[in-house]
């Protein structure tokens, strides 16, 4: 280690020099701390704000651009048929999905609707307006009348037994229990209702509901149009669960004294997909026959298919790690069909981080000029430096030094100097970094109308699983800190920039035997 030992004496022995050398790497240190300091500051804060969010992917169709392409057909028989062929969610992808170990649960709905009681009521909107429409009389063309009521149930049918709010403990089973993967495969008549509902109707786990798409008060003239009997349009379901939601209506939103029945949370009936599919597919047999035994043509349709009334509408991942989203989606958006998508709400996550995403651009190519700049100037620097002191070189390698510790020597020197400049510059550079950040930032965003003219993060649909955020939430994560990572990462820095320095010059004498060495001096 006696080359160690040379480079500390001949830093000491030249302090002029290494306490120029230090103020260099001191200042090159500082613009570092500040460039890999905001640029980390900058993606913390997204991946804080993402860990806040719900890890939410939702497989649906891209109705935009099926509408879109529907438009720009000029034939009209071409886009009716268009139109018959709609795009349709993939089933098998979903289970495929489904199976992926960073699934946590999933809401994929075959139905999400409405339907009425014959023998249960629903619980009224408390905040109800007299004026909010809940039904009235409906007069048909040919002057007939009837009373229309509005629907006082909304219906949830998974396909799993899984259910984000389940998992999220929104709602939360109380009595009895949720369905399982048996009552979907044998397509059992059972459901869950709320503590409020089974409240409201006296009804506990073991009762049966009864459950009909359209008003009740109809039911026997439409069977009798139907020749069919009135009990083969009414759903029976057994309840097996009393579940507890942490869901109601916000008394400061103003479109709550305008919301219907079944809008309350506690009128949402959970039931396995394949019990409504099973209901529905029988009575829609039902109305087949019917219509088909009025068709005088003989040329009604085909009979219909279980496979036509269980097809997924929505399909909502919930993932156990919200920074698992980008890699979930990335691995699965190759098998998307034709106009269907993957959702992941990126594009407005992405367009609120916008100011955080220019801040660690520009701040990465600070850091690539500071580098740069830095190894051309300690280049320059150990070159002019070694030309005074190839005698001393020359004498080493005659004395029987290894080139090899030669160079060690003079990378040790540069390394101490280094070491020193950076060290100093942690302080320095954390609030120079932080005050430098917080200006940049208040710049961009500033100077970025459109975000502050539309800085929330929404999905239009009202059902949505997707989290709301604001820019100034995403905004509020930014915080410049020195954690042991960056401090590691400004040694590697500066390790990388002297020994890049110390190459080039070293190979300008190296390449020389002792004795060449020494006659140059002269």
């Amino acid at each position: 280690m006696n080359f160690l030992n040379r480079a500390i004496k001949n830093v000491l022995r030249r302090p002029t020099k290494s306490i120029l050398l230090a103020i260099t790497f001191f200042v090159i240190g500082n613009l570092v701390i500040v460039g890999l300091g905001i640029s980390s500051a900058s993606e913390n804060a997204k991946i804080l704000t993402r860990k806040q969010m719900r890890a939410i992917v939702s497989y649906e169709v891209d109705y935009t651009k099926y509408y879109q392409d529907a438009e720009a057909i000029e034939n009209e028989d071409e886009r009716m048929e268009f139109y018959n062929n709609s795009p349709k969610l993939d089933t098998e992808l979903i289970k495929t999905m489904m199976s992926d170990e960073r699934v946590a649960a999933a809401n994929s709905f075959s139905n999400w609707t409405t339907m009425y009681s014959s023998d249960i009521n629903s619980v009224p909107n408390p905040y109800a307006s007299s004026d909010s429409f809940g039904g009235g009389t409906v007069t048909m063309s040919d002057g007939t009348s009837y009373e229309y009521v509005e629907p006082g149930f909304k219906i949830q049918a998974n396909n799993y037994p899984t259910q984000i709010e389940i998992y999220e403990k929104t709602y939360e089973v109380i009595e009895g229990r949720y369905y399982t993967q048996e009552d979907i495969d044998n397509g059992n008549y059972v459901c869950l209702i709320t503590d409020e509902l089974a409240e409201a109707n006296n009804l506990k786990v073991g009762d049966t509901i009864t459950l009909t798409q359209m008003q009740p008060n109809q039911i026997e003239d439409f069977a009798k149009q139907m020749n069919a009997n009135a009990d083969d349009f009414k759903f029976n379901l057994e309840i097996i669960g009393i579940y507890h939601t942490t869901k109601e209506l916000d008394p400061n939103d103003s479109n709550t004294q305008y919301k219907q029945t079944y809008e309350v949370p506690a009128n949402t009936i959970l039931m396995p997909a394949s019990a409504y599919n099973d209901f529905t597919y029988y009575i829609g047999k039902k109305q087949f026959d019917y219509y088909k035994s009025m068709d005088t043509t003989g040329s009604y349709g085909e009979y219909p298919s279980i496979e036509e009334y269980s097809q997924v509408t929505s399909s909502v991942m919930l993932l156990k790690d919200p920074l698992d989203v980008d890699g979930f989606v990335k691995d699965y958006e190759g098998n998307m069909g034709e106009y269907t998508k993957l959702n992941a709400n990126n594009a407005e996550f992405k367009k609120l981080s916008r100011p955080l995403d220019t801040m660690s651009f520009f701040a990465n190519v600070v850091v690539s000029i500071v580098i740069f700049t830095a190894i051309v100037i300690i280049t320059l620097v150990t070159a002019l430096t070694l030309k005074t002191r190839s005698y001393e070189i020359g004498v080493l390698l005659s004395l029987g030094v290894s080139k090899v510790k030669v160079v060690l020597q003079l990378f040790s020197e540069l390394l101490i100097v280094a070491v020193l400049g950076f060290t100093l510059s942690i302080a320095s550079g954390y609030m120079i970094a932080g005050k430098v950040g917080d200006m940049v930032l208040e710049y961009q965003t500033a100077t970025e109308d459109k975000y502050a003219s539309d800085d929330t993060y929404q999905y239009v649909d009202p059902e949505s699983y997707f989290t709301t955020i604001s820019q100034d939430t995403l905004i509020s994560q930014y915080h410049v800190t020195i954690d042991a990572i960056l401090i590691l990462e400004i040694y590697v820095v500066g390790l990388g920039v002297v020994f890049i320095s110390i190459l080039i010059p070293s190979g300008m004498i190296m390449r020389f035997n002792p004795k060449q060495i020494l006659i140059n001096t002269y």
